[in-house]
């Protein structure tokens, strides 16, 4: 049973990669470059401990080869996340009076959030960016910040869309502030 799981599953991926169909919520996933990369490299890593471990549906008629289509797939999809994200600027979020982890990319008119994102939920807490490098050493939100809106999720990947009055090339900080409380619970000093 575990063998035929297995297969349904991977021969399902394969024909979604096969006509390009980018409706699965994978797929969508996939398109924040964090998470891509990510993705790219569990997969390839999971598919090839089955090789490692001598698993026997490795053994199997034609199973192999397969595996191995799919290590290619997962490293490319992991290649092409890392390559879209040289495009942006990007860093890791600091956590300062609240637990606050994970990673913040921003490529032209999107701020993407990292799968492993997470931070300690507040009243009112928003996304901002700002020019200023650090937001401890000032009054925040300064003059240029930016809110973004409040956070859709304290847990896991998430995109916001940067208003076209905004000049991405200018933002240097992602800053997680609660409006209620006044309080910077991290932010991630974004570089190229």
């Amino acid at each position: 049973m575990r063998t035929k799981t297995l297969l349904m599953v991977i021969a399902a991926a394969a024909s979604l990669s096969a006509c390009g169909n980018t409706g699965t919520s994978i797929d969508l996933e996939n398109t924040n470059p964090l998470v891509a990369t990510r993705y790219g490299d569990e997969l390839a890593d999971t598919l090839a401990n089955i090789v490692i471990q001598n698993d026997p549906i490795s053994k199997e008629p034609g199973m192999r080869q397969i595996i191995e289509q799919e290590i290619a797939r997962a490293k490319s999809i992991a290649m092409r996340g890392r390559q879209e994200a040289k495009n942006g600027a990007q860093g890791a979020i600091i956590a300062e009076k609240e637990s606050v982890t994970g990673y913040a990319l921003l490529m032209a008119d999107v701020l993407w959030l990292s799968s492993d994102f997470e931070t300690s939920p507040g009243p009112d807490l928003h996304v901002y960016l700002t020019t200023i490098v650090d937001p401890r050493g000032e009054t925040f939100p300064d003059q240029t910040a930016m809110d973004l809106g409040v956070i859709r999720s304290v847990y896991g990947a998430q995109e916001y869309a940067l208003p076209s009055r905004v000049d991405p090339a200018k933002m240097r900080t992602l800053v997680l502030f609660d409006t209620k409380l006044n309080r910077i619970y991290g932010f991630a000093q974004l570089s190229r």
